[in-house]
């Protein structure tokens, strides 16, 4: 467990040291610079793929919990090693969240940009290498979800569409100017961030084709009705995601669209 923790500090720049858990409390304060965001928009889990020295990257995943506690997970991709999962408290202190776990070190976000939480170097600063925008979390959806301030929150970010399915669970994100995000649920053995990219139109389905250091995804989307296997929510779109080569169907729907279908 150490090791991995001596990867992850100097390989993506994770932990923020200097400070120590006596110094803070549990207390939810000083929410952001202007005031306009409330913590329970913290509550929920956050995930992305954040850079790794040593492999194709790390599958992050945080869950804020309501009692200031947290969760996080990190899952090394394409390596034989064990998931690191540390807990603790969180509180945010001059609009940064931060994290204490057991030991004296702690994790930081910046919460200047709404809806998503930005990962801050050793000395609590922005980082800007070429990579730096690889440690943007965004809150993520769970297959029976049905949260429309949620998707108000993902119109806001410029997401276009989402998709989940179960069996083993999973979902996804695409923004037509940026690009696809896609992962399985809850483990993460899969996740890719792909750029944006042209669709191909043929009848009723429209696929999206596109390619990162960590593979292939394919988004086949089609117009016809769909029911989730698990809450049997109605969708107007099926999905079909392929992944690293496994296959991965469930139902979607474009947030665009005048009102979420019930």
């Amino acid at each position: 467990m150490k090791r991995i923790l001596t990867v992850l500090v100097a390989g993506a720049t994770l932990i923020v040291a200097g400070c120590t858990t006596s110094e803070l409390s549990t207390e939810p304060v000083d929410v952001a610079p202007a005031g306009s965001r409330l913590p329970s928009t913290l509550f929920g889990t956050w995930s992305g793929v954040i850079p790794c020295a040593d492999c194709p990257g790390i599958n992050y995943n945080l869950d804020l919990n309501e009692d200031n506690t947290f969760e996080e997970t990190m899952v090394y991709q394409e390596r034989e090693v064990e998931p690191y999962t540390r807990t603790g408290t969180w509180q945010i202190r001059n609009g940064v969240l931060q994290l204490s776990g057991p030991d004296t070190t702690i994790t930081q976000f910046d919460l200047s940009t709404a809806g998503e939480l930005y990962m801050l170097d050793q000395q609590g600063r922005r980082i800007t290498s070429g990579l730096a925008e690889n440690y943007t979390l965004r809150r993520t959806m769970h297959n029976t979800e049905d949260n429309s301030g949620l998707w108000d929150e993902k119109r806001r970010l410029g997401i276009d569409f989402i998709a989940t399915g179960n069996e083993p669970g999973w979902s996804l994100e695409i923004d037509l100017e940026k690009g696809m995000y896609f992962k399985t649920l809850p483990t993460e053995t899969i996740a890719l961030q792909t750029a944006a990219t042209s669709p191909e139109q043929k009848g009723k389905t429209t696929t999206y084709r596109s390619k990162s250091e960590n593979g292939e995804l394919v988004v086949e989307i089609t117009e016809q009705p769909c029911e989730d296997t698990m809450s049997g929510k109605q969708s107007s779109y099926s999905v079909k995601v392929t992944a690293k080569g496994m296959e991965f169907i469930g139902c979607g729907m474009y947030l665009g669209e005048s009102q979420i279908e019930k």
